[in-house]
């Protein structure tokens, strides 16, 4: 059953999925919940971040339009800066819950359903409710497509 946050819901997925991470997709959903077509991307940023200063990393989240209101998670993706003389934003953690897949950047491709990276998943889940709770995203983006 789905779990209701203000007017948005959200499919369960292979991944437990808290209310207090709902509760941070539905706030940034009503930031435009007049444009929200079938296919939504939320990109959360801390503008100061960099390679030399650190930071938050980026977020991207896209969903799927189910019913209505009603949304399926079907990635995740953190970045990161990678060392190296010309540091570039990589994909650091990535959770293809659509495909059933998660990657790390020093573990590469595994199941979703592994225990290491559904542990990863619930540590990055906790530590983005508490960077969203502290502002540490001082821009939130909704695209719709």
């Amino acid at each position: 059953m789905p779990v209701k946050t203000s007017i948005f819901s959200f499919a369960p997925t292979c991944l437990p999925v808290s209310k207090e991470f709902q509760k941070c997709l539905a706030q940034a959903l009503n930031l435009h919940p007049q444009d929200l077509g079938n296919y939504i991307t939320l990109n959360f940023r801390d503008k100061s971040y960099s390679a030399a200063n650190g930071g938050f990393h980026p977020v991207e989240i896209a969903m799927q339009k189910v019913e209505e209101t009603h949304y399926s998670i079907l990635y995740i993706t953190d970045f990161s800066y990678c060392d190296g003389p010309y540091p570039e934003l990589e994909r650091d953690v990535d959770f293809d819950i659509g495909n059933g897949m998660a990657f790390s950047r020093y573990g590469g491709w595994q199941s979703i359903r592994e225990p290491l990276m559904a542990e990863l998943y619930g540590l990055w889940q906790s530590n983005f409710v508490a960077y969203v709770d502290m502002d540490a995203y001082d821009e939130i983006k909704v695209s719709s497509h």
